[in-house]
């Protein structure tokens, strides 16, 4: 072959390396400004979950003292409470007398009994609203009547003579044969409850209307009069 007549062979052009060439680069950390901004975020979601913690935590240091105070206030009203003793209780004017109807009969009754209201504090006075009494055997009323309101000095005691009564009550027969039986043994199992309320006062303190449900449970004899059992119970702020 002559030169003249040579063939040219085209190569593939190579990529340029030139300066002017562009390049891309990949990086794995944020930019500078995504970072600073997540380093606040998280600092102020922590700042915020202490602060919550701090609060949860004054609150139930608060609710912590508040019922610690409020035991030691109950505790202290419990102990300034009056002594209720029941000195006297004649039973033996009851009567029970039949009816036109055969299942229930009538019943009469004038029961008498002394109480000691004690103020066993040195330097509280004591105040009673309206005492409702009642007197209850085998289910049954057996009287009713209602002590005035009253004041107490620091170590007094009341003596106080009540007359409770019911007049023509209809009780239903059955219940009004337990009582019949144990009137025939000289001796009835009674509870005497008073419903009230006492306030407490010690110069500028004065805490009125608290609710009281005073209860006496014993057996009474007929014919004995005089009651030796042991100071009547008194519950504060009754649930029922």
């Amino acid at each position: 072959m002559t030169d003249n007549n040579h063939v040219a062979i085209q190569l593939d052009r190579v990529p340029s390396t030139d300066k002017g060439a562009r390049r891309v680069a990949f990086s794995d950390s944020l930019p500078k400004h995504r970072s600073t901004s997540l380093r606040a975020t998280k600092f102020v979601f922590s700042r915020l979950f202490a602060f919550c913690a701090w609060i949860c935590l004054a609150v139930f240091g608060i609710a912590i003292t508040l019922l610690i105070l409020g035991v030691i206030f109950v505790s202290f009203l419990q102990s300034g409470l009056p002594e209720i003793t029941v000195k006297m209780l004649d039973l033996s004017k009851i009567q029970i007398q039949n009816s036109t109807n055969q299942n229930v009969a009538v019943l009469n009754t004038k029961v008498r009994m002394a109480i000691d209201i004690k103020n066993k504090n040195e330097k509280l006075e004591l105040s009673y609203s309206d005492l409702n009494m009642k007197l209850v055997s085998e289910n049954i009323e057996l009287g009713r009547n209602v002590i005035p309101s009253f004041s107490q000095e620091p170590g007094n005691t009341t003596s106080l003579n009540v007359t409770l009564n019911v007049d023509r009550d209809s009780i239903d027969r059955d219940s009004i044969s337990l009582l019949e039986d144990d009137r025939k043994k000289a001796q009835v199992v009674v509870k005497i409850t008073m419903v009230g309320s006492v306030g407490f006062h010690l110069g500028i303190f004065k805490l009125n209307k608290v609710p009281i449900h005073v209860t006496c449970n014993f057996q009474q004899y007929l014919l004995l009069y005089r009651v030796k059992e042991p100071p009547c119970s008194i519950t504060m702020f009754p649930t029922r």
